[in-house]
Parts: structure tokens; C-alpha cells; sequence
């Protein structure tokens, strides 16, 4: 396609050629956006995990090494001692170093913060997911968007191409006629000027294109200097669901009703504030003494040994009134969350409306477009024929070619309207993306 050819300038041979869907494709696989969503997925994933550890039993090892500059002493009755009644003497208990060693074991019983817990963290692997859905609905929308862009910019330069042979085929013949007087010198430059604006009509557009072939290599992941090329306009009808829409469809819906599971969660976790914590323990420890530095060594090479088993149960009886209003504010959070669901839902209504009538308005205006541009070809040719038989004068053919010129443009830019219409209102639909 000679418009694509000179929108990225290199040879047919050394392009890929990418359709939509190809397009659409690649940007979901390399797109750093949809990459930070799927590490998203793999942080919830380990988070999950994380949440699950607190079934399982805790295992600590503890250590203490203690030297006594100076050994504290304990008074103890003197009469212990062959003393006298109600005198005291002070007396050390403890050798110069004390060496401790103990591993402990401990395991939840009851604690309802751990279960609810577990299910928040699944909750939010489902808002991921939801995000992501979300993510690729932009990055759809978006590369359509600029895709239809530069297939309507190609089918503009290929007919600026056009016109510009036909242009330079009739400044060929003209400057014969204005040679041997039959023109006049004013018509001819008139020609020229018509030709030097296609021109220049062309160059800006092929920037244009340059600038849009660019935003699409940057959302494909792909490096700008690779060559890209896009497939050709095909026509295609989109078919107009006149039933009302589900808007439970639409990512953004689904989200805050994840929102309001999770805000109910961290109700059930303030909740959980008053409710009492039970756990297992089971501890093992070895005790050493010395007189003297040492960090294995002990008095007579004995370790003292120590073990029990017992429960830990935590009551909450009083706490100033912090978990009561910190339920309070949780119980707000709900109400709070289930009113932007309310608020989200109308506005989705609204976007499908209003998506609806505008998909309903540019196909009228497509329809509209193209019945003008088979006039304005019909009137061409038909001009056309007059001016090479003297009829009419030069200025009224490139009026008429302007005229073509203009219904051109007008039927592409109602085709990329269109397009842009259709994937609107997809997306207000929640259609964009399969198998979500």
C-alpha cells in the first residue's frame, strides 16, 4: 500500500504487516502496565501464602549469656546461719556466668483475626484480577483507538498520492496549453499552487502518521525503530445490541463490589477485636553456670534442663473505647462503600447511554459520507470529461476536484469515528475484553 510505504518508509519486503488483533496481542503480552499487574497477581499469591502461615505452629530459638561484674545478693535471716534473731546477712545465689539456651513451640488455637485474615487476602486476589481485567480494557481501547488512526491517515495519504499523479499529469498537459496561449499563465499557477498545497498536505499528514505509528510501537512494547505497518480499512458492521446492558459486566462495577467484601472483612476484623485469643505452648531449655569466662563450659560440665507445656489465653476486657470506635468507623466504611457501588452503577448507565447515541449518531454520519463521496466521484468524472472537452474552465475543475477532495476526508474521518464510537461503547458495555 503506497501510503503506508511512504508513512514508514522502507521496503515491503522487510515488513511485518499487523492486523488489530495482532496489535492488541502484543501490547497485552509486552506492555509494562499489564507486567507491574501480573507482579500484582504474584504479590497477592505470596500474601495468601503469608496469611496461611498463621495456621501453622511458630518455632523460636532463644539465647542469653550473662556475666556478672558484680553478683547481686539476696538478705536472708542471720539466724540461718548460727546468727542472731532479726539480724540479716547478704548472700549470692548466682555463680559469675549464666549461659541459657530454649526452644519454643507455639501454635494457634483460636484467633478469629487469622481466618478472617486468610479471606481477605483471597478477596484481594480477586481485586487483582479485576485490576488487570481493568488494565487491558485501557490498553484495548487505546491501541483501537490510535490503530483506526493510522489506517484512516494511510487511506489519506493514498488518496493524496492519487491526487498528486494526477495533479502532476495535469501540469504536464497544461503547460503545453499555456505555452501555445491556449491558457492563461493566471490558470497555470493556479495548478501549481494546487499542486505545491497537496504537497505540503501530504508532508504534514505523513508526520502525523509518524507521530501515531510511533504511540502504537510505545503501547505494543515494541522499539521505535522498528518498522511498522498496519493492515488495511476493512468495512465491517458492528452489531447494535438494542437490549438494556448489564453494567455487572463492566470491571469497574465488579471492583466495588469487591470493595464492599473487603470493607465487610475489616468490619469482622474490628469485630474480632473482642473476642479472646487462645494458643499452645510448648518450651524446652538448657541452663549453664560458671565462676569463670566461658561460652561452653559450665560448672561440673552440667546443663540444668527445663521444659513445660501450657495455654495462653489473651481476654480483652477494656480498651478506652478505641475498638468500639474503631467499629464504628469501620461500619461507616460500608455503608460508605456500598454508595459508590450505587454511584458507579448510575454511572454506567449513563456511559451506555450516551455511548449508545453517539455509536447510533456517527454511523448516521458515516452512511451520510458515503453516499457524498459517490456523488462527488460521480460529479468528477463527469466534470472531468467536460473540461477535456472544453465546457468548463480549469478553476471550476478544481473546485470540483476540491469538492472530492473534501468528501474524502469526510468519509474517513466519519469511518475512524465510527470505529471509535464502536470500541466506546463496547467498553462502556464491559465487552472489550474476553473471557474476563
Amino acid at each position: 500500500m503506497l501510503g503506508i510505504l511512504l508513512l514508514l518508509g522502507v521496503q515491503l519486503h522487510a515488513q511485518k504487516t499487523y492486523s488489530l488483533e495482532a496489535c492488541i496481542e502484543q501490547t497485552l503480552t509486552n506492555n509494562l502496565q499489564v507486567k507491574n499487574s501480573e507482579l500484582d497477581q504474584q504479590s497477592i499469591n505470596s500474601q495468601i501464602t503469608e496469611a496461611k502461615s498463621g495456621f501453622l505452629p511458630s518455632i523460636d530459638l532463644n539465647g542469653q549469656y550473662q556475666y556478672y561484674i558484680t553478683i547481686p545478693s539476696m538478705l536472708v535471716p542471720a539466724e540461718m546461719f548460727g546468727g542472731q534473731v532479726g539480724q540479716y546477712k547478704a548472700i549470692s545465689f548466682s555463680s559469675k556466668q549464666t549461659t541459657t539456651a530454649s526452644i519454643q513451640v507455639s501454635q494457634v488455637l483460636f484467633n478469629q483475626k487469622v481466618f478472617i485474615a486468610l479471606k481477605a487476602a483471597r478477596t484481594a486476589k480477586d481485586v487483582t484480577a479485576l485490576q488487570m481485567t481493568k488494565t487491558k480494557e485501557d490498553l484495548i481501547y487505546n491501541v483501537s483507538a490510535v490503530y483506526y488512526n493510522i489506517q484512516v491517515i494511510n487511506e489519506n495519504l493514498n488518496m493524496l498520492d492519487s491526487n498528486i499523479v494526477s495533479m502532476e499529469k495535469m501540469l504536464v498537459i497544461n503547460k503545453t496549453l499555456e505555452a501555445n496561449n491556449i491558457l492563461s499563465k493566471s490558470a497555470y499557477k493556479r495548478l501549481q499552487i494546487n499542486f505545491e498545497n497537496l504537497k505540503n498536505e501530504r508532508q504534514n499528514l505523513s508526520l502525523t502518521g509518524e507521530k501515531a505509528a510511533n504511540l502504537l510501537k510505545f503501547l505494543m512494547g515494541l522499539p521505535l525503530t522498528e518498522h511498522l505497518v498496519v493492515s488495511g480499512f476493512e468495512q465491517k458492521e458492528y452489531q447494535l445490541n438494542e437490549a438494556g446492558a448489564d453494567v455487572e459486566k463492566r470491571s469497574d462495577v465488579q471492583l466495588m463490589n469487591k470493595q464492599i467484601e473487603i470493607a465487610g472483612l475489616e468490619k469482622k476484623i474490628a469485630i474480632a477485636d473482642f473476642y479472646p485469643s487462645l494458643a499452645g505452648v510448648y518450651n524446652y531449655g538448657l541452663t549453664g553456670y560458671n565462676n569463670e569466662f566461658s561460652l561452653t563450659k559450665t560448672i561440673n560440665d552440667s546443663w540444668m534442663k527445663g521444659s513445660y507445656i501450657g495455654l495462653q489465653l489473651k481476654v480483652p476486657i477494656f480498651s478506652g473505647f478505641s475498638r468500639t470506635q474503631k467499629l464504628k468507623q469501620k461500619e461507616f466504611g460500608v455503608q460508605k462503600a456500598k454508595n459508590s457501588l450505587e454511584l458507579v452503577k448510575e454511572s454506567a448507565r449513563k456511559e451506555i447511554a450516551d455511548a449508545t447515541n453517539n455509536y447510533r449518531s456517527r454511523y448516521n454520519s458515516f452512511e451520510n459520507t458515503k453516499r457524498s463521496l459517490a456523488l462527488a466521484k460521480e460529479l468528477f468524472q463527469n466534470s472531468n470529461t467536460e473540461y477535456k472537452n472544453g465546457i468548463i474552465s480549469i478553476s471550476d475543475l478544481l473546485l470540483i476536484q476540491n469538492d472530492l477532495t473534501t468528501a474524502r476526508n469526510n468519509y474517513s474521518n466519519a469511518m475512524i469515528n465510527l470505529r471509535l464510537a464502536e470500541i466506546e461503547l463496547k467498553k462502556s458495555k464491559g465487552e472489550l475484553v474476553k473471557n474476563k
